[in-house]
């Protein structure tokens, strides 16, 4: 199971006066982007663990129109996700029962400011990230009009335990709860062409300490939609190459003080090529890259992510 978050770009709602627009960067850790290939056929029961190293680099952000924020904005991360998966063999529904954790840790560097005027793109120095855990379903033997068809099922929650201070625009943590279930699955239309989905929905509780210039004593994030692509074709015994990629649709309006924001919502689709390499029954790689556009509230930039995965 290649599973991760993305690292938070921004962890504030920025208002300016009554006159100006406000934009929101407010979404938590989500993943991104950075499952694809193969997602939803774990090759059976057992324990894995997942590495993965991603690059994130983003000099432009854009506001709810699309357009470029001024201030000369710029954010760059990278990112060590370590996962731990465990899919036992008692069965529940007809899928095997798992368990799945995350911890990521990140370094994070920004530059600029959002808006002209606005407040700095400060960082913080921490690296701890958010623990991330949660129970799945895992089915192997399943059939789509004949075909092969994986499928998982899973409830993430994204707990707040990672290095926060409000006095950051940018954190590791984000201060809050999340609850995120997925779906995911792979489809062999052959044995060689295949495609590969991971959709999620996204709940945030409120960050009942916010970014400090805001002045505000809570901000909760809106409820999301976002999923992970990929086509995929074996061109080689156990290489396949791939196009892959991510959408993200905020679906309601943040909230501050418990007061909705308008022109809030978060959209953001990315493509770019992936392959990945079976080189075992056991040890798997794969690398991938993409770029962002049809961005809305959001920095937009391109996103590079390394992979490897070991079944004990």
């Amino acid at each position: 199971m290649r599973k991760t978050i993305s690292i938070p770009l921004l962890a504030a709602l920025l208002f300016g006066v009554a006159a100006t627009p406000s934009f929101a960067f407010n979404q938590p850790p989500l993943n991104l982007g950075l499952t694809d290939i193969l997602d939803g056929a774990l090759p059976g029961p057992g324990t894995y663990f997942t590495e993965y190293i991603q690059a994130y680099q983003a000099d432009k952000f854009k506001d709810k129109d699309g357009n470029d924020i001024p201030g000369d904005p710029k954010v760059a991360n990278v990112l060590s996700m370590n996962q731990f998966v465990h899919v036992y063999k008692y069965k529940i529904l007809g899928g095997h029962l798992g368990v799945d954790i995350l911890l990521p840790v990140v370094a994070i560097s920004g530059d600029g400011t959002v808006g002209s005027p606005g407040p700095q793109v400060s960082t913080n120095p921490a690296v701890l990230g958010d623990l991330v855990a949660g129970p799945f379903l895992q089915w192997f033997d399943t059939k789509l009009l004949g075909r092969p068809f994986f499928q998982r099922a899973e409830l993430d929650f994204i707990l707040p335990t990672g290095q926060y201070d409000n006095k950051y625009l940018i954190n590791p943590g984000s201060n809050l709860w999340t609850i995120e279930p997925y779906y995911a699955f792979t489809w062999f239309l052959t044995p060689e062409f295949s495609t590969s989905w991971r959709i999620h929905y996204t709940y945030n509780t409120k960050n009942d300490d916010p970014f400090a210039a805001l002045g505000a004593n809570d901000l909760q994030p809106g409820q999301a939609f976002h999923f992970n692509y990929s086509f995929e074709y074996e061109f080689f015994k156990n290489f396949r190459g791939a196009i892959a990629g991510y959408y993200l649709k905020q679906l309601t309006d943040d909230e501050v003080n418990g007061n909705s924001v308008s022109d809030s919502k978060e959209q953001v689709f990315a493509i770019g090529p992936a392959v990945f390499w079976g080189a075992s029954p056991n040890f798997f790689i794969g690398l991938k890259t993409a770029w962002e556009t049809s961005t809305e509230n959001r920095p937009e930039g391109n996103r590079t992510t390394f992979r490897m995965t070991y079944k004990f």
